[in-house]
């Protein structure tokens, strides 16, 4: 994929994130919430992080592709937006996950649901995740609060019958990272599950992951590149994601099988 260090294209990004979003990406209130100046929902929004993983005695490369696209789905009465986030391992997609979020009139972005699949030689292997806002049990939590705190108390990313809660924690604001795309200011820092760190950047989003400690996660990630897709791309994209949800109905029909179908927002 070709790197783009345009700082127009940032600029442009930046002032598309900011921007007030359609009703249709929020929650059920019949207004237009602000945007997450951390977590940009805007469609078409991709960025492209590099680092590595551990697969066994081997380190690879380790390539993530994250994509806000235009699928909505209604989750628990809320519609969300679909974000196709894609692992590419030692150039093989090993993993891709539909993240399904929405966002609220103060602007915190609400983790309503995912699902996972993981591939081996370019094949479909099994489902690795999957759950929903309101489904056997599960709850929503917080991706990413509206107005992060340094010090503020931790929350709740997701809460799933049978799996140990995800907390996270904002530790660090108005800092400044630099990665390989370029340097940032205003980034906020997030602890979460006690072991990894995650940076993310106004108008972009993540731009970094790294372990807390040596004997935590293995995954190691810094932005490369990030755009706004032109309608093909998106439709492209979108259309993976459909093919995903579709999907889940088979693979777990406990939780997405009588959920409503996820669609394209027109």
């Amino acid at each position: 994929m070709r790197v783009c260090n345009s700082r127009s294209l940032l600029v442009a990004v930046a002032l598309l994130a900011s921007a007030a979003l359609a009703p249709a990406l929020g929650g059920a209130a019949q207004v237009s919430p602000p945007a997450n100046l951390w977590q940009p929902l805007t469609p078409g929004l991709q960025s492209v992080a590099r680092g590595h993983v551990n697969a066994g005695n081997r380190r690879l490369p380790h390539t993530r592709v994250y994509t806000v696209t235009d699928v909505v789905k209604v989750i628990n009465g809320v519609r969300s937006v679909a974000v196709l986030d894609q692992d590419i391992d030692g150039g093989q997609t090993v993993e891709q996950a539909i993240d399904y979020l929405s966002i609220d009139a103060k602007g915190t972005v609400w983790y309503r649901g995912s699902y996972t699949e993981g591939y081996q030689g370019g094949h479909f292997l099994s489902a690795l995740d999957g759950w929903l806002d309101g489904r056997q049990g599960a709850k929503a939590g917080i991706f990413m609060p509206g107005s992060p705190r340094a010090g503020a108390p931790s929350y709740f990313q997701q809460q799933v019958p049978g799996q140990e809660a995800t907390s996270a924690q904002v530790v660090k604001t108005h800092q400044t990272t630099c990665v390989p795309f370029r340097c940032f200011k205003n980034v906020v820092v997030i602890l979460e599950g006690g072991e990894e760190y995650k940076y993310y950047a106004p108008g972009v989003g993540g731009i970094r992951t790294e372990p807390r400690s040596s004997s935590g996660p293995d995954e190691t990630e810094d932005l490369i590149n990030v755009r706004q897709l032109g309608a093909r791309g998106l439709a492209e994209l979108s259309a993976e994601v459909l093919k995903l949800d579709r999907h889940a109905r088979t693979t777990m029909p406990a939780v997405f099988g009588s959920a409503p179908a996820a669609t394209r927002k027109p």
